[in-house]
């Protein structure tokens, strides 16, 4: 492995940081999505009869309790509810894109590593071709040798900087339909949820 990165050039060590910033991204978006945003259905369906029932405090209670995005808004528009209900549809689209951001964390960075490390991987395949050539142009025992370090380095850039783009480029559009379809979900629940405070009222 080692050996793959020294062939590969200088260019080789933003394209080991793009690698690793892609995989940590990755790993931390599939445990957010998959531990920190599911609310059951049975307990929103509990949550909905305090609140027909009219009892915000048990309903505001359950609700923090969730530690989920839907928990958070749903909170914070009972608390607005209880204060000045004129202003729920403030608060919830408010706390809505704020979740919203939370749900798309780190996606820009990781669309930026996509498009940087084709890039870079195209600037060794150069750097790489250069010293191709630069050997060509060198009479010297040493000629062949360094004609084939430099198409190693060419060859190696391009791989690297296509293995990192290519799944990332998976996840990243993966990532974006999950925080999509959570946002849609968000929307349709928190409407709801006014509405039965509405009715309430």
């Amino acid at each position: 492995m080692w050996q793959f990165f020294t062939k590969g050039g200088i260019i080789m060590i933003p394209l080991a940081f793009c690698s690793i910033l892609g995989l940590i991204i990755v790993v931390e978006r599939i445990l957010y999505y998959s531990l920190h945003n599911q609310t059951s259905e049975r307990a929103f369906k509990q949550l909905k009869h305090h609140l027909t029932q009219g009892k915000l405090d048990e309903a505001k209670y359950l609700a923090s309790g969730w530690r989920t995005p839907l928990g958070r808004i749903i909170e914070s528009v009972i608390k607005q509810w209880q204060t000045d209900s004129s202003l729920i549809d403030q608060t919830a689209q408010s706390v809505g894109e704020q979740e919203l951001r939370s749900l798309q964390r780190g996606l820009g960075l990781l669309d930026t590593v996509v498009t940087a490390s084709p890039l870079l991987g195209l600037l060794g395949t150069v750097t790489g071709i250069i010293k191709s050539f630069s050997a060509l142009a060198v009479v010297s025992g040493g000629q062949a040798t360094q004609l084939s370090a430099g198409v190693a380095e060419a060859l190696y850039n391009t791989a690297f900087g296509l293995a990192i783009a290519i799944p990332a480029l998976f996840f990243v559009n993966i990532f974006y339909g999950i925080a999509e379809k959570k946002a849609r979900e968000l929307t349709f629940n928190t409407e709801e949820i006014i509405a039965i405070l509405n009715k309430a009222r």
